[in-house]
């Protein structure tokens, strides 16, 4: 028979666990009007203040989930990258080649999840992770740790099934920060407003992906862009892996 005591006690549980909901939906909630504000004005028009006059919720209350702008915009990209992680681990069960794997994955990225994406070069490129609490800074670490073995794990595929040879002193993590510097690189090149820059972007042709095959046929990983259908690769992916997803979701 349960006494007075443990009916008291499963009682206050019980309250904890419903207030602890209510605080994750609100912070939900808020994080969702956030998106909205970054996605209608960008990133600079986003503050606490400007979040309280759209979410509804008084200053102090919005203060009380967010130490200042910087903690939000790693709330932010703990979330989108969260997003990302999911995304990617259904990706590698995609049954094809390592590098058609990389290319699912970069296909994700500059399709479904573009906007999760750009959030997280958005805090890459403004230092704005360190201002944040420190439970909020541990999570996208472990986020971006999880985001980088996804990918060191496709290279060592690659090795392993003998479509990729690293050179002497070359490993999966360098080969991994090469990639992810080219795929930087080309975003922030194809929005800056240079004529010379648009110029060159037009002379080469260029597409998301096209430094990636370059590094990618250059190192020799088969099967090479030119021995290969890799608008095949993205049919079977989301015919296969993400049929709940358009063909308007898929990189171009």
């Amino acid at each position: 028979m349960v006494n007075a005591e443990e009916i008291k006690k499963n009682r206050k549980k019980k309250e904890y666990e419903i207030r602890d909901e209510a605080k994750k939906n609100r912070e939900k909630f808020m994080l969702e009007k956030a998106r909205e504000i970054a996605k209608n004005r960008g990133f600079q028009s986003l503050s606490l203040p400007v979040l309280a006059n759209v979410s509804g919720y008084s200053r102090p209350t919005i203060y009380k989930y967010f130490l200042n702008k910087e903690d939000l915009l790693t709330a932010l990209v703990v979330e989108s990258t969260a997003e990302r992680i999911a995304y990617y681990e259904r990706a590698i069960t995609f049954k094809g080649r390592a590098r058609e794997k990389m290319m699912a994955i970069h296909s994700l990225n500059f399709g479904i999840l573009n906007e999760a994406f750009h959030d997280w070069l958005s805090i890459l490129t403004n230092k704005d992770q360190t201002k944040s609490k420190p439970e909020r800074q541990k999570s996208f670490n472990r986020n971006n740790e999880r985001i980088l073995e996804i990918h060191a794990d496709i290279v060592r595929q690659a090795v392993r099934d003998g479509d990729l040879i690293l050179n002497e002193g070359v490993d999966e993590y360098k080969l991994v920060f090469t990639l992810t510097a080219a795929t930087i690189g080309g975003c922030v090149m194809i929005e800056s407003d240079s004529p010379v820059i648009k110029k060159w972007f037009k002379k080469i042709n260029f597409m998301h992906g096209t430094f990636g095959q370059l590094i990618l046929d250059g190192m020799d990983w088969r099967p090479l862009s030119n021995e290969w259908d890799y608008s095949k690769t993205l049919e079977r992916l989301y015919s296969e892996v993400f049929p709940e997803l358009s063909m308007k979701s898929i990189c171009p």
